[in-house]
C-alpha cells in the first residue's frame, strides 16, 4: 500500500503541477498530455537508479543515528554534507519544521520544479524522507518509502541492506506486565496456531502492539513468530517500545482486552470446522509459499490484479490472506472496491485456518487466474506470453509445486 500510495499522489502531483504550469503558459492541451509520462513510478536508467538508491542510503542512515544520538549528530552530518538536497532536507528536521511545510519549502529553495521529472526523483524521495523522519518514523519504513519511487525491484532488494544496518538493534527493554488473561489463552507448541496467527493479521500491527506492550517477552516472541518478518519483528518492537511510553496502562489494558475478545471470537467460530483439519496444521508456516504468493501480489500489474481479484470468489481471497505478509495484504486490499473488501472481510472471519496444502492449492488457483487474465484472447501458437521475468518466475514456482 505503501508504493501505491506514493506512486498515485506522485502522479497526481506531477500531474496537477504540469497543468498549473500550462494554465500559465497558454498550452494546457500539450502539456495534460505530457503529465501521463510517469503514471506510477519515475522512469530512470539503471545508472541514474543505483545513484538514487545510495542517496537514500544516506540520508536514512544519518536519520537513524539522529534518532539514537540526538540533534548534534544530524547538525554534524549537516555540516559535513556536500549535497544540496541532503543539507537542506537535514535542516528542515533539525529545526522541526512542520510536516505541511515540506513541499513548499523544496520549492521555494528551487529544488523542486525546475529540473526534468527524472531528475526531480530525488527531491522527492528526500520530501518523502524528511516527512517521516519529522514524524518520528523508523529508518526502515523512511527507506521503503522512498525507494518505492525507484520500483519494486529496487524495493525488495533493500531488505538485506536494512537487516545489516538496522537488525542488529539490541533494546534491553523492562518488561512492563499488565494483569490480563491473554498470556495464558496463547497456544502452546504443540497446539494449532491458526486463530491467533488470523486474529494477529485482522487486528493490525497497531493494535498488537499496544496488546503486546503489557505482555511477558515469551508472549510477544510467540506473536512474532507466527506472523512476522525479520523487518516487521524490528518494526514491532519499535512500536511495542513507543506504546509503553506513550499509552497509559489502562489504555494498554484495553488493547490486550480487545485483542484476547478477537482472538476468542475466532475461537469460538473455527472449533467446530477445523475438525481434522486442526490436527494437520502445520506448526512451521511454509515461508516460500508465503513469500512467493507475496511477491507476486506486489509485483502484479496493477489493473490486472484488480481484475483477478475483483472477480475471485472473497472465500478464495481470503484463504490467500492466511499465506501473505501484511504489505501484500494491503496491496490487495487498495486494489478492489471497499464494498467488495468487505464481503473478503468477512469471508476472512468467518474461515478456518487451512493447512499448507489446501493453501498451495489455493494459491495455485489464483496464478491461474493471473495467467488466465494476462493471456491474450487469440494466442499465436509458439509465442510465449508477455509476462515480466519475476512475475513468470513467480508463477512458476507456485504452479510447480506438488
Amino acid at each position: 500500500m505503501i508504493i501505491n500510495s506514493l506512486c498515485r499522489s506522485h502522479a497526481l502531483l506531477f500531474r496537477q503541477g504540469k497543468i498549473a504550469e500550462a494554465l500559465q503558459t497558454g498550452q494546457k492541451k500539450a502539456d495534460e498530455g505530457s503529465a501521463e509520462i510517469w503514471p506510477t513510478i519515475f522512469a530512470s536508467s539503471q545508472r541514474k537508479t543505483a545513484a538514487l538508491l545510495e542517496s537514500a542510503k544516506r540520508f536514512v542512515v544519518t536519520i537513524g543515528l539522529y534518532q539514537n544520538a540526538g540533534k548534534e549528530q544530524l547538525l554534524a552530518a549537516m555540516h559535513d554534507e556536500k549535497k544540496k538536497l541532503h543539507k537542506f532536507a537535514y535542516s528542515l528536521i533539525a529545526s522541526a519544521s512542520p510536516v505541511d511545510y515540506i513541499r513548499s519549502a523544496f520549492v521555494t529553495a528551487g529544488l523542486l520544479g525546475k529540473s526534468d521529472p527524472q531528475e526531480e526523483c530525488e527531491a522527492e524521495m528526500l520530501i518523502k524522507g524528511t516527512d517521516l523522519a519529522l514524524r518520528n518514523t523508523h529508518p526502515i519504513v523512511i527507506m521503503r518509502a522512498m525507494t518505492a519511487f525507484l520500483g519494486f525491484s529496487v524495493f525488495d532488494a533493500t531488505e538485506k541492506w536494512l537487516l545489516e544496518h538496522f537488525g542488529k538493534e539490541k533494546h534491553r527493554d523492562e518488561e512492563l506486565i499488565i494483569p490480563g488473561d491473554l498470556p495464558e489463552m496463547i497456544p502452546g507448541k504443540n497446539e494449532a496456531p491458526g486463530p491467533l496467527a488470523l486474529a494477529i493479521r485482522l487486528a493490525g500491527p497497531q493494535l498488537v502492539a499496544a496488546t503486546l506492550a503489557g505482555c511477558p517477552k515469551e508472549t510477544a516472541d510467540y506473536v512474532k513468530s507466527l506472523a512476522y518478518t525479520p523487518l516487521g519483528e524490528i518494526l514491532l518492537d519499535w512500536d511495542i517500545r513507543n506504546g509503553r511510553n506513550r499509552l497509559s496502562s489502562e489504555e494498554l489494558s484495553d488493547a490486550q482486552n480487545a485483542f484476547l475478545e478477537l482472538f476468542t471470537s475466532l475461537q469460538g467460530e473455527s472449533a467446530g470446522s477445523m475438525g481434522k483439519e486442526e490436527e494437520n496444521w502445520t506448526m512451521d508456516v511454509d515461508e516460500n509459499l508465503v513469500a512467493d504468493i507475496s511477491n507476486l501480489i506486489l509485483e502484479l500489474d496493477a489493473h490486472v490484479l484488480k481484475s483477478v481479484i475483483s472477480n475471485m470468489d472473497p472465500k478464495l481471497a481470503a484463504s490467500l490472506i492466511q499465506a501473505m505478509e501484511p504489505i501484500a495484504h494491503d496491496r490487495l486490499f487498495s486494489s478492489v472496491a471497499s464494498s467488495k473488501g468487505k464481503k473478503i472481510l468477512d469471508a476472512l472471519e468467518a474461515a478456518s485456518p487451512l493447512s499448507t496444502n489446501e493453501l498451495t492449492r489455493r494459491a495455485q488457483i489464483f496464478a491461474q487466474k493471473v495467467l488466465s487474465e494476462i493471456a491474450p484472447r487469440s494466442k499465436t501458437l509458439g509465442k510465449s506470453l508477455p509476462l515480466p521475468a519475476r512475475v513468470r518466475e513467480l508463477l512458476t514456482s507456485i504452479l510447480s509445486r506438488e
